[in-house]
């Protein structure tokens, strides 16, 4: 009778341990504010990501994406050379349930980079669920893991994993 015993012991034991695995690492990335912006800067450290971006590379620097219970905001940014695109998911608690960050370049050395979103700060000056045209201010942390190519490897070029954030804003009001 004792291995009886110790089976389901073990089996709720496993249980529970994949119950924990499967949790591990899923946090809340933040909420967003509704705040009261007076007016859009031109000019401050957070990179522009708005209609006045556009040029035969990007057709549109901002998507908006409106569902039944998300709302999603799409950036990019791409000069021909390098960039970076962002991507927010928003419910309608306004939380923020996933975030996305990427740039690239076109050097093309064999290394990469995956950034995993830790935290997002992200500022409105409207609810999204109820206006098409707001503006918003993020701060994006992330890690950052770096991992040289075989051919920098070779040049002593080290991987590296390290904190990393990104600021960044938007403006659906831009006079065409």
């Amino acid at each position: 009778m004792k291995p009886i015993k110790i089976i389901p012991i073990r089996f709720i034991l496993i249980l529970i341990l994949l119950n924990n695995f499967t949790c591990f690492g899923q946090t809340k990335l933040g909420k967003s504010d509704i705040v009261k912006l007076t007016h859009y800067e031109k000019e401050d450290e957070y990179f522009p990501h708005d209609c006045s971006m556009e040029s035969a590379i990007l057709k549109k620097a901002i998507e908006l994406d409106k569902k039944e219970k998300h709302f999603i905001i799409k950036n990019i940014a791409n000069n021909g050379f390098t960039g970076h695109s962002i991507e927010i998911r928003l419910n309608t608690e306004l939380e923020i349930e996933d975030a996305d960050y990427n740039e690239w370049t076109d050097i093309l050395d064999g290394s990469t980079t995956i950034f995993k979103i830790d935290k997002v700060e992200l500022k409105l000056n409207s609810n999204p669920f109820k206006k098409t045209n707001f503006i918003g201010y993020y701060t994006i942390y992330m890690t950052r893991h770096y991992k040289a190519g075989e051919i920098l490897s070779k040049e002593g070029v080290k991987d590296e994993v390290f904190s990393r954030e990104f600021k960044g804003k938007f403006n659906t009001n831009c006079n065409r």
